[in-house]
């Protein structure tokens, strides 16, 4: 069951991207989400470091300020990321990069990382492990 208590900030410029992650989101159970369009939002929201966010998910473009901004979050998912190099001035307990926008398979993987349900506190498989496990092996 999904932490019902749990705060997402979600930036990107373009209206529809925001949401549409939104609404992936409201599809896995989470509501307490405020969807921004530009950086200064984000450091505005995020500038009280006693009241951080729980989640931030942010397009690369918006990271992409010569100084890096100062961001209070506990996790971060950044997305359209192709620099490998890590984000300035976030330092989350979970940093996520992809390379694309999220769909709702990425978005359940990193969400299920920030906040685990009960029946996955066990043994954790990676999406990319399980999709390896469904390749037939070849014998030589």
């Amino acid at each position: 069951m999904p932490n019902k208590a749990l705060t997402i900030l979600i930036a990107d410029e373009q209206h529809l991207q925001r949401l549409h992650i939104e609404k992936m989101l409201n599809q896995l159970g989470y509501y307490r989400i405020v969807p921004v369009q530009t950086l200064e939002e984000v450091q505005i929201l995020t500038a009280i470091p006693a009241e951080p966010f729980d989640v931030l998910i942010i397009n690369a473009g918006l990271m992409a300020h010569p100084y890096g901004p100062q961001l209070h979050v506990h996790h971060v998912l950044v997305y359209e990321h192709l620099d490998l190099g890590a984000p300035a001035g976030v330092t989350p307990a979970v940093r996520v990069r992809l390379p694309g926008v999220p769909d709702i398979v990425n978005l359940e993987h990193f969400i299920d990382i920030v906040d685990p349900s009960e029946a996955a506190q066990g043994l954790r498989v990676l999406p990319w492990l399980r999709e390896l496990s469904r390749v037939p092996v070849a014998r030589v």
